[in-house]
C-alpha cells in the first residue's frame, strides 16, 4: 500500500475509532449516572412485607402489633391502615387526619394505582383485609404503564434501527469528508514525493489548497533549476579543467623522464604528476556522480560475469605498480563463476575499483585487501574488505545515513570517504542492488555489494 493511501486509511479508521469510543463513553456515563442516582437516593420501596407481618389479631379479635412496628413506620416516614371488605378502616397507625376513614370500591381502585390524596401508597392483601401503606407527600413517584407487548418490541427495534442509522450516517459523513480531504491533499503529498526524488512537479493551482499547490510548484521549479545549474556547472568545470590538466600531466611526465635533470627535480615532477592524476580522478568521479544523480548517465546494460570483471580489476591494480605494503587476495565460489547479471560493465568496474582504491588511499601504512565474489539467496555479492585503520562508529553512521553528501578532499588531494562511497552507492542503486558497510577503528573496513541475478 502506498504511503498516501495508508495515511488516509489510518485517518478514516481513527475517526471510526473515535465514534466507537464516543458511544462506549456515553454508555458508561449513562450507567454510571443510574448507579450514582440509585446509591445517593433513599430506598424507593417501603418495607410492606415487614409491616404486614407485624400486624396480627389475637384470639379475642383485637389487633396487636409486633415490637418495633411503630419505629419502623417512623423511620420510613410512613403510615399504615387496614380496610375491611366494606372499605372501613379497622386498623391504623399514623394515619393522617385529613384522610377519610371509609372508602368505596372506586376509591380503592384509584389509590391502588396512583395516590391517596397526595400520599404515595402501596397495597397488599392482609388476612384481615386490605393493607394500605403510605409515605410522605412528594417522597416517591408512582407511575402506571400498560402498553401492548408488540408495541414494546417494535419500540425497541425502532430505537435500535434509529441508533444504527445514526452511526451509519456519521460514518458515511466521515468517509465523505475523508474523501474530500484526500482529493485535496493527495496531489500535494504526491508532489512532495516527486520533489524529494528530484523530479519536476506541476500541480493544478485551483481549489481550496491552490496556494499550497502554487508554492509547491514554485519550490519544485526552484529546486529543478538549482539542480540543473549545479549539474551544468560541474560538467562545465570538468570539461574546462580537463584540457589544461592533461597538458600539466604531459609536461610533468616529460620532466620526470628527463635524465638530464637533477634527481630532486625529477621527484618533484613525479609528485606533480601523481597529484594531477588524483585531481583528474576526483573530477571524473565528481562528474560521474553528478550525472548519475540527475539520471544523465546512460546505462549500457548487458550480461556481465562479476567473477571475470573482478579478476580484471584486481589484475589491473597488481600490474599497475602496486606498492609492496599492499596485498590483494581474490576468491570466488564455483556457482558465481557461471552466473551473470545485467549491468553496465564500465560502471561496475568503476565501483569495484573505487572500493579497492579507498582501501589503498586510507591506509598509507599498508594493508591486506580481499575481494570475494559469492552466490547467495539474495543474489551475487561482491565483498571488498581490508585490515587497515577503519573508521569510527560516528563516521560509519554518517557514511551510511547521509550518502548524498559530497565531501571534499584534504590539503593533499587525498580523497576522504564520501565522494567515492557516494559514487559506488549510486552505481549499485542504478543496478537495483544494495550496499552495506561495516567498520571499527583499527579493525579494517568492509563493504558488501549485492546484485540481483
Amino acid at each position: 500500500m502506498k504511503p498516501v493511501e495508508r495515511f488516509f486509511r489510518k485517518y478514516f479508521l481513527s475517526m471510526a475509532g473515535i465514534i466507537v469510543l464516543f458511544v462506549l463513553l456515553n454508555v458508561v456515563l449513562f450507567f454510571s449516572m443510574l448507579i450514582w442516582a440509585w446509591q445517593t437516593s433513599e430506598t424507593p420501596d417501603l418495607p410492606i412485607n415487614e409491616i404486614c407481618d407485624g400486624i396480627m389479631m389475637d384470639g379475642e379479635g383485637h389487633f396487636t402489633t409486633a415490637e418495633g412496628l411503630s419505629g419502623l413506620l417512623e423511620e420510613n416516614h410512613a403510615w399504615a391502615m387496614i380496610l375491611d371488605d366494606a372499605g372501613t378502616v379497622i386498623f391504623q397507625r399514623g394515619l393522617p387526619e385529613e384522610l377519610p376513614r371509609r372508602y368505596t370500591t372506586t376509591d380503592v381502585a384509584k389509590f391502588s394505582r396512583w395516590y391517596l390524596g397526595d400520599y404515595p401508597v402501596y397495597v397488599r392483601e392482609h388476612p384481615q383485609g386490605l393493607l394500605v401503606v403510605g409515605g410522605e407527600k412528594g417522597s416517591r413517584a408512582k407511575y402506571y404503564f400498560s402498553v401492548n407487548e408488540s408495541y414494546v418490541r417494535k419500540l425497541f427495534v425502532g430505537l435500535a434501527a434509529v441508533f444504527s442509522i445514526n452511526i451509519i450516517v456519521v460514518v458515511l459523513l466521515i468517509w465523505k469528508n475523508t474523501r474530500h480531504i484526500e482529493k485535496a491533499v493527495t496531489p500535494i503529498l504526491r508532489g512532495i514525493e516527486t520533489v524529494s526524488s528530484g523530479q519536476p512537479v506541476s500541480l493544478p493551482e485551483k481549489g481550496e489548497l491552490a496556494e499550497i499547490n502554487r508554492q509547491l510548484n514554485k519550490a519544485g521549479a526552484f529546486i529543478a533549476k538549482k539542480d540543473t545549474a549545479r549539474a551544468e556547472w560541474i560538467s562545465g568545470i570538468s570539461h574546462d579543467v580537463r584540457t589544461p590538466l592533461s597538458v600539466m600531466l604531459g609536461f610533468a611526465g616529460q620532466l620526470e623522464d628527463d635524465r638530464t635533470l637533477p634527481a630532486s627535480a625529477r621527484e618533484q615532477a613525479a609528485c606533480i604528476r601523481k597529484q594531477g592524476e588524483r585531481l583528474r580522478s576526483l573530477i571524473s568521479d565528481l562528474n560521474l556522480t553528478s550525472r548519475l544523480e540527475y539520471s544523465m548517465q546512460p546505462l549500457r546494460m548487458k550480461k556481465v560475469y562479476l567473477v571475470e570483471l573482478a579478476r580484471q580489476v584486481v589484475c589491473e591494480f597488481l600490474n599497475g605498480g602496486l606498492e609492496e605494503r599492499y596485498g590483494i587476495a581474490f576468491c570466488a565460489d564455483q556457482e558465481s563463476e557461471s552466473l551473470p547479471i545485467l549491468g553496465d560493465e564500465a560502471l561496475l568496474k568503476r565501483a569495484l575499483g573505487n572500493l579497492i582504491q579507498n582501501s589503498i588511499v586510507h591506509n598509507p601504512q599498508g594493508c591486506q585487501i580481499s575481494v570475494s565474489i559469492l552466490c547467495k539467496e539474495a543474489g551475487i555479492t561482491v565483498e571488498v574488505a581490508d585490515d587497515g585503520a577503519g573508521v569510527s562508529a560516528e563516521k560509519l553512521k554518517e557514511l551510511t545515513a547521509d550518502h548524498r553528501r559530497l565531501e571534499s578532499t584534504d590539503e593533499k588531494l587525498n580523497l576522504r570517504h564520501g565522494l567515492g562511497v557516494l559514487l559506488v552507492r549510486q552505481i549499485v542503486e542504478a543496478h537495483k542492488g544494495t550496499m552495506i558497510m561495516e567498520s571499527e577503528p583499527q579493525k579494517g573496513f568492509r563493504t558488501v555489494l549485492t546484485f540481483p541475478v
